[in-house]
This record gives C-alpha cells, sequence and structure tokens, in this order.
C-alpha cells in the first residue's frame, strides 16, 4: 500500500458541525431568520442545494469580510481535537486540506485556525473587503474533484495517496478518486461508497483508520 500524503476535509458535518459555512456569516449579518426561511422551503423540496445556496449568498450581502474570523470561534462548532489530527498528520509528513462547496472566506479562516496546508470553496463575491452578495464560482460535487487535483498537481501527489474524509453526497465524487475514504457521521449513502465509517465527535478517532 502507499503512503498516505494527503488527507482532504470536507467541512460542513465534518470539521464543523450545526452552524454550517453559510449560515455561520449569515447571522453575523443579522439574517438568521432569512436563512431559516431558505433551509425550510429546501428540506420541503421547493429548492434544490444550488439554488437555496444561491439564495442564501444575498444574504451575506454588506457584511464586511474579515468579521468571519473575528466572530469565527464565537458562533462556530468545531469537532473536538482538529488541532491533535493536523499535527499528528504533519508529524507523519501528511499535508492537510479543505474542501467545501461552502464559501472560501469560511474555509480560510479554518485552515488559518487549525494549520491545514490549504483551502478551496465557492468563490463568494468580495468587493473592498465586503460581500456583495454574489457567487463568482460555484463548487459542485464534480467540482471538490477538481480542487483536489489541482492540490495534487501542485505538490506531486497521486490520488491513490489521499484520504478523503466527509460525511455526504457532495463527498462521494472525491471518496471514488482518492485511495481510501471515511465517512465521518455520514449518510447511509455516503457511508456506502466510503472504505469504511465513523460515528464520533473527537476527529481523533480516524487516526487509526489512516495509514
Amino acid at each position: 500500500m502507499r503512503k498516505t500524503k494527503l488527507v482532504c476535509f470536507d467541512l460542513d458535518d465534518t470539521l464543523i458541525n450545526t452552524v454550517h459555512s453559510v449560515m455561520l456569516p449569515c447571522i453575523l449579518n443579522g439574517k438568521e431568520k432569512e436563512h431559516s426561511v431558505i433551509q425550510e422551503r429546501e428540506e420541503a423540496g421547493e429548492l434544490d442545494c444550488i439554488s437555496a445556496d444561491y439564495l442564501r449568498a444575498k444574504l451575506l450581502n454588506g457584511l464586511e469580510e474579515n468579521e468571519i474570523a473575528r466572530s469565527f470561534l464565537k458562533i462556530a462548532r468545531p469537532i473536538k481535537n482538529m488541532k491533535h489530527v493536523v499535527d499528528a498528520l504533519h508529524r507523519e509528513n501528511i499535508l492537510c486540506i479543505v474542501v467545501t462547496v461552502g464559501p472560501k472566506q469560511v474555509a480560510k479562516v479554518v485552515s488559518d485556525i487549525w494549520g491545514f496546508d490549504g483551502y478551496y470553496g465557492s468563490d463568494y463575491e468580495v468587493a473592498n473587503g465586503v460581500f456583495t452578495g454574489k457567487i463568482r464560482a460555484y463548487i459542485r460535487a464534480e467540482g471538490k474533484v477538481e480542487c483536489l487535483l489541482d492540490f495534487c498537481d501542485r505538490n506531486g501527489i497521486a490520488p491513490s495517496e489521499c484520504v478523503a474524509v466527509g460525511d455526504g453526497a457532495t463527498d462521494i465524487p472525491i471518496f471514488k478518486l482518492c485511495g481510501m475514504s471515511i465517512a465521518l457521521n455520514a449518510s447511509p449513502e455516503a457511508r456506502r461508497e466510503a472504505s469504511c465509517a465513523v460515528d464520533t465527535q473527537d476527529l481523533s478517532d480516524i487516526l487509526p483508520h489512516i495509514a
């Protein structure tokens, strides 16, 4: 078996729970109720997930980008021992990245706080340091694969040397690409496609599964 060189983490419901990466800036912008309405419409089947995200993006209009970094830890609910896991993987010369369909601005904050080696996310437009309410480039499930391949190409890593960690349908294409995949607190669909499944609120529980 080839040595693991990279672990690719999903963000929502994998590294952060309850308050998702789009919901967090909506809360910071005083739009929590409006976000809840969109969420209810999506759950009722009135909106697909992509249309819902474009509506959520509009709720960010006027929010200062740097407010996310200032307030992230006051609102977010990160999984336990994230820093411990990143440090443990780094000691084994394994890189760690975050890839999400959510805003890249939130992925960046997560990367900065916990010491990840890179991040990718949907490009929510910012002008003069302020969100405009638009999305410049939306990352779908297949786009997560393109993000991972971009990082691999830049760092001389083969997909077979990667481990993917995620929880849902948007992670399945990346599960199929990587040499190994871990379904973390995952949906039945994601569990079926993963190499193994782990149910825990302590991220260090995935370490025994990573070669």
